[in-house]
């Protein structure tokens, strides 16, 4: 690595220490601020960029241990010594391998933020408004299938302006879908040749660095509703936004499916696979399954699939 980089490989190891990677000791860390173009933002815009790209380590075996080490949540407190020890004895492993892992996460870290392959990267500066201006923060969508139909979504969003006023969130579907319920938006509906396109308007326009959350319930017009169910049917996302945590639930009532799995970020035409190519699931006892996901982000798909 070049000079700036073993600058940033510093401040990245440096992170880890004491508290782990607080707001304030990431402000202090100017290699790592500089490479999210952090300077003149919200401490709170920099930081979340920084932890989406420490969650994009999900995908890496050495991840999870770099999360522990950084405390980014702030749960579990005290010394590096002691969350290193703590993960260890997690994962079966001596404080030495772990931090390890932890250093071999930092490479790869290094190399995403250089690269600005994360979800929350800061865009080129001839793109006048990022990422469509919101980075969502969290979203929750659980859905409920009753005798293998869909009934109906609810579903929660925390966004966070990157703009200096944004003002909508748009919400698209492919088939005809309505809106109820609405917490923290008024909705508009507007019906288009390649589907149904909401438009969620903010009681007030969010500043940069500022998070707004919204909530609503989505259906089905009985008009639009199918008569039979498909042998393969999803409860999923497509992600233009980018967006570092998903948590997406579907509660069977009536008839359960053969098999149930989880997919990440496939394209819309290769959505869902198959069951062999992700994650098996099982229904609880109310029939409920839920899956959790990070780093979503360029349009691709993530979500539940299930066969009858």
């Amino acid at each position: 690595m070049g000079d700036d980089e073993s600058d940033l490989v510093k401040d990245l190891r440096y992170l880890r220490k004491g508290a782990g990677c607080t707001p304030k000791r990431f402000a202090g860390a100017g290699a790592v601020v500089d490479v999210v173009e952090g300077r003149g933002l919200p401490v709170e815009t920099s930081f979340e960029r920084f932890r989406s790209a420490v969650m994009s380590l999900g995908d890496i075996p050495q991840g999870p241990a770099l999360w522990a080490a950084y405390d980014l949540t702030g749960e579990a407190g005290g010394s590096l010594e002691g969350r290193r020890a703590a993960y260890g004895r997690s994962v079966g492993r001596k404080p030495d391998a772990v931090r390890m892992w932890e250093d071999e996460a930092i490479d790869v870290l290094a190399l995403r933020l250089v690269s600005r392959f994360y979800a929350g990267a800061p865009t080129p500066g001839d793109f006048p408004v990022p990422h469509g201006g919101l980075l969502i923060r969290d979203l929750d969508v659980v859905c409920l299938i009753e005798d293998r139909r869909f009934v109906e979504s609810r579903q929660r969003r925390v966004v966070i302006s990157l703009v200096d006023a944004a003002e909508t969130f748009q919400y698209g579907t492919y088939s005809p879908t309505e809106l109820s319920d609405v917490s923290g938006a008024e909705a508009t509906t507007r019906q288009l040749p390649g589907g149904t396109l909401h438009d969620l308007r903010f009681p007030r326009p969010v500043g940069v660095g500022a998070a707004h959350e919204f909530s609503f319930r989505e259906r089905v017009p009985a008009a639009h509703r199918s008569a039979g169910a498909p042998a393969v049917d999803l409860s999923g996302q497509t992600f233009e936004a980018p967006t570092l945590t998903y948590r997406v639930g579907v509660r069977f009532v009536g008839d359960r499916p053969d098999v149930v799995w989880g997919y990440d970020k496939l394209s819309r035409i290769a959505r869902p696979g198959e069951p062999d190519e992700g994650v098996r699931i099982v229904p609880n006892e109310a029939g409920l399954v839920s899956m959790t996901f990070h780093h979503c982000y360029g349009g691709l798909a993530s979500g539940i699939a299930w066969r009858w």
